[in-house]
């Protein structure tokens, strides 16, 4: 009998050793997104941009101190279209941490 109680206790204690085993350290981990964004001032209801070709909306969704639309790093071809007629172009360069603004001109 007491052969028997010292085996289940060796057992009970066994699971509970091998469960606090299974608790496994977790690491918080945060990523920033850096990328560089790009805003206007001056745009005009309709205003589209075209960025390196591809059009990427409304210049007045990204007007400047309230969103910025986010690009990747590096050298970039920025065309603004109003009606279909280009009325902005420009080719820049932005690195990660930056923002730019565009004044776009024209009536």
């Amino acid at each position: 009998m007491m052969v028997r109680l010292s085996a289940l206790s060796a057992i009970v204690l066994a699971f509970f050793v091998l469960t606090g085993c299974v608790n496994t350290p977790t690491e918080m981990v945060q990523t920033k997104d850096d990328r560089p964004f790009i805003m206007f001032s001056g745009a005009q209801s309709g205003d589209v941009v075209v960025l390196d070709g591809i059009n990427l909306g409304l210049a007045s969704d990204y007007i400047t101190g309230k969103s910025g639309m986010r690009i990747e790093s590096g050298t970039h071809i920025l065309q603004i279209k109003r009606a279909g007629e280009t009325i902005f172009n420009q080719k820049f360069y932005v690195s990660d941490g930056i923002s730019k603004t565009f004044t776009i001109g024209g009536n």
